[in-house]
């Protein structure tokens, strides 16, 4: 699958090197082109030697994203294509006629454009606005927070620093001095509310976190933070609507869900507030200890008494705060007074405590420090349906199916590419941000029974050194081979049963290395040359219930390696449908990539967006015309000298 390479020179390698994804087996030498401009259709024809193609989005403003712009003549099966630069794409040495120009951004509604160009001109601007895809399920690659100056990390460094031993006057002095130098990064705003939260000064707290969500509306932790100040006013209707834009923004956040449900049983909805405590523990496991306090209590107010009691057992055994102690102990000891007959007739229904009972006051969490990387496999559990039957062999022959499928109708698929590349702080603060793009070739075969091929160009070329600072992620689109029947013995998987991914269900399948099986899906070079270190992973997968495609998988290294001084790693990569004229059906190809990674010292943040899928079947060698775009990114690049069968078990 993959795994991590510095880059030095331009060399065929092994498919081991992806940022901690590749594989390892190779590739075998289809060339790939860069796409070039559209040449002279007619022999004689005076070339119009440049088309101008600017970009804008809705409201007239140069678009400032990454959109890919296809030119096609239209008597003619051969296009180019390009990424804008500042908005704007440029086509050399064009010949007349009539073209189309198709723009395309993840997360906008694809634009068309015809124009002509006649014998005369040396020049012709073509101009094309992008609108918002409101139905679109795929988002733009996000942008993260700003990167920030060398001075600005300094001091906001600092002023966490401070704030996390509690030196609140010393983070005060650098938060200042970083609010100086960027008045309008939301980073700095949100920081300045923690400390200001801190310090008591709830009215400056929130005025910081409303600045900040006006910077950044999707600011997740800056949602929790600002509800958790209604929820401390008594406000909890409009903390209830803060935690369920924040939900909207991470479905998956633990904490938010903890929040929730503390705020859903101050306003009595004890049915909801046991349903977001019991997701906070499913996601967030002893993390999330803090969600047990709400859970027991709204037992306790629908008369749960029993269960409320294992439940407060379990908190104390997770070693809370004295104060939270101290409210479950006196919760405990009340529950152990037998409750006095009810006065009610013989036959009537039971009522619940709600109207009688005294409603202790919860201590509302803290807002906190965001982190760097999202959390291990291993330490939450997303929710699954009750009840349900795991066909685990069926559910494995049909990814295996759908794998083995994909692999014999590919020849080679091209896609433009986009890399933002970050290096961040343990706070997930970007003090550095690249962004590049690339002509992106793919080839996925299966050269005879037990030999598998895999070859990635970008930009005509299997230089790694086309990737920022020196190291190569590479092999992401062969992440599913986990499921390929050649390596699926090398993993123990489990089903843990029918849960939800986006608007369908999808069996969550979790899978790790064997401890005695080499890892041959993912290693790690320090050179291009150097020997290779295989790296053991473990993961879950998200597969369709009744199509058994996979949609989505997350893995994490098993344990550090500080031999190679690898001490974290995170992926999440989802898949989506891609339309191909020459296809009965929809292919599935990476759709979305975020890698996390600390290596030698420096985390990064990366995520790949593909978009502009074009297909070369194996009987089918000719270009063919844009096909429908189906969002994707990827991380993974790398190609192979021979074909290597895959090792024995």
């Amino acid at each position: 699958m993959g795994n991590i390479v510095p880059t030095l020179r331009r060399i065929q390698m092994s498919l081991l090197t992806f940022l901690i994804l590749s594989l390892l087996f190779p590739t075998q030498g289809s060339k790939a082109t860069r796409g070039t401009a559209v040449q002279a259709q007619a022999a004689g024809q005076a070339p119009v030697t440049r088309l101008i193609v600017t970009v804008r989005d809705e409201g007239g403003a140069t678009f400032s994203g990454l959109a890919t712009v296809t030119l096609q003549h239209l008597d003619s099966p051969v296009f180019s294509t390009g990424t804008t630069m500042g908005g704007q794409t440029v086509f050399d040495g064009l010949g007349p006629g009539e073209y189309t120009i198709v723009v395309s951004a993840p997360g906008y509604l694809t634009a068309t454009e015809r124009v002509n160009l006649t014998h005369g001109s040396e020049s012709e601007q073509a101009y094309i606005a992008l609108k918002r895809d409101s139905s679109s399920s795929t988002v733009a690659a996000p942008q993260g927070p700003p990167a920030l100056s060398p001075k600005l990390q300094k001091e906001l460094g600092k002023a966490v620093g401070a704030l996390q031993a509690n030196r609140l006057e010393e983070a005060q002095k650098h938060a200042d001095e970083a609010y100086r130098l960027a008045p309008g990064n939301p980073e700095v705003n949100y920081i300045r509310g923690l400390l200001a939260d801190r310090q008591g000064k709830v009215a400056a707290a929130q005025s910081s976190w409303e600045k900040t969500l006006s910077l950044d509306p999707r600011h997740g932790l800056t949602l929790q933070a600002l509800a958790t100040i209604m929820a401390r006013k008594g406000d909890y209707a409009a903390a209830k609507g803060y935690l369920e834009r924040a939900l909207q923004v991470d479905a998956n956040s633990w904490r938010a869900h903890e929040l929730m449900a503390v705020v859903c049983f101050r306003q009595s909805n004890f049915a909801e507030a046991v349903s977001h405590a019991e997701r906070s523990l499913e996601l967030g496991k002893n993390l999330a200890n803090g969600a047990r306090l709400p859970l027991a209590e709204s037992l306790i107010q629908q008369n749960q008494t029993a269960s409320a009691m294992e439940v407060l057992r379990a908190f104390l055994d997770g070693r809370p705060a004295k104060e939270q102690a101290a409210i479950a102990n006196n919760l405990m000891q009340k529950l152990s007074v037998p409750a006095p007959p009810s006065p009610a007739a013989s036959g009537s229904n039971s009522t619940t405590m709600t109207e009688t009972a005294e409603l202790p006051e919860l201590p509302l969490l803290k807002p906190e420090l965001p982190k760097w990387i999202p959390p291990n496999v291993d330490e939450f559990l997303p929710g699954v349906e009750p009840g349900i039957a795991c066909p685990l062999r069926e559910i494995l022959d049909g990814a295996a199916d759908h794998v083995r499928e994909f692999m014999k109708s590919v020849d080679r698929i091209t896609a433009t590419e986009h890399l933002n590349h970050q290096v961040v702080n343990e706070w997930g603060l970007a003090t550095r941000e690249e962004k590049r793009s690339f002509n992106y070739v793919v080839s996925i075969s299966e050269v005879s029974p037990g030999y598998l091929s895999v070859e990635e160009y970008r930009n005509g070329t299997t230089d790694l050194s086309v990737f920022p600072d020196a190291i190569a992620t590479t092999g992401l689109p062969a992440a599913v081979l986990v499921f390929h029947p050649y390596y699926r013995d090398d993993y123990d998987m489990r089903c843990e049963g029918l849960g939800q991914w986006k608007d369908s269900r999808a069996w969550q399948i979790h899978f790790s290395q064997k401890p005695k099986k080499l890892s041959r899906l993912r290693g790690y070079r320090a050179a291009v040359d150097g020997p290779l270190t295989p790296i053991a992973f473990k993961g879950r997968a998200w597969i369709q219930e009744n199509t058994h495609q996979v949609v989505r998988m997350e893995t994490d290294l098993q344990s550090a390696m500080p031999e190679i001084k690898l001490f974290a790693e995170h992926m999440d990569i989802e898949f989506g449908p891609v339309t191909f004229h020459s296809q009965k059906e929809n292919m599935w190809l990476p759709a979305s990539a975020d890698i996390y990674f600390d290596l030698r010292g420096r985390r990064i943040r990366r995520r790949n967006t593909f978009t502009n899928y074009l297909l070369f079947t194996v009987n089918e060698k000719q270009s063919i015309s844009a096909p429908k775009e189906s969002k994707s990114t990827d991380e993974s690049s790398t190609s192979v000298p021979r074909s290597v069968r895959p090792l024995g078990n």
